[in-house]
């Protein structure tokens, strides 16, 4: 898989991948590899708009199969060329799983952290500020843009998706940026577990 992932990439193709047993049959992602090793494979993802839309960090584990080129992928990159859209690396290491994530925090400001196996539904939006071998610390966000004003700490090897630099992590920065002294919400208002819907994010 890592070689025709590294085909793609050097191709500038689009692939379309498959996860069926975490997100059932039906679901895909489409992206052009940016980066790859034997444990992830880097993303830019290439939304139902035909748009560059962030970033995706996928484990090779969990694909089922993928396909290389994308059934679209002339029409995409056809599309993305008359737009002016390029790929872009959003030069950050895949090499350690704990300084990926700060450094995705450092840079981008969020991160989105998916934990399917268990919460299935939901997923975390934040900053990590702390991680280390077993587990991360997350200031997070809400789907209202405002900070919790405490973290919370996550077991690392449960994440099963990241995500990084797309529209709604845009949208929650612009708009947390422009509250000012209402920048963080009281610990009462918090979701139990500091968790977000997908459906909200």
């Amino acid at each position: 898989m890592l070689i025709e992932l590294e085909k793609a990439r050097t191709r500038n193709n689009v692939v379309r991948i498959f996860r069926e047993e975490l997100d059932g049959p039906e679901s895909w992602t489409d992206g052009f590899v940016v980066d790859a090793n034997e444990e992830m494979v880097l993303l830019q993802l290439v939304d139902d708009s035909v748009r560059l839309n962030g970033y995706q960090i996928l484990f090779l584990e969990d694909i089922s199969d993928f396909a290389h080129p994308a059934p679209f992928n002339d029409f995409q990159k056809r599309v993305l060329t008359l737009r002016g859209e390029e790929v872009v690396d959003p030069e950050v290491e895949l090499d350690d799983l704990a300084v990926l994530l700060i450094d995705i925090s450092e840079e981008f400001g969020l991160v989105t952290l998916h934990r399917e196996e268990v919460e299935p539904d939901s997923c975390e939006i934040g900053r990590v500020v702390r991680a280390d071998a077993v587990t991360y610390e997350l200031e997070e966000i809400g789907s209202d843009a405002r900070w919790f004003d405490d973290t919370f700490e996550y077991d690392l090897y449960d994440i099963t998706r990241i995500e990084f630099g797309g529209a709604y992590e845009e949208a929650l920065l612009l708009a947390n940026d422009d509250m000012g002294d209402d920048a963080y919400e009281l610990s009462e208002d918090y979701p139990d577990d500091g968790i977000i819907d997908d459906e909200q994010s």
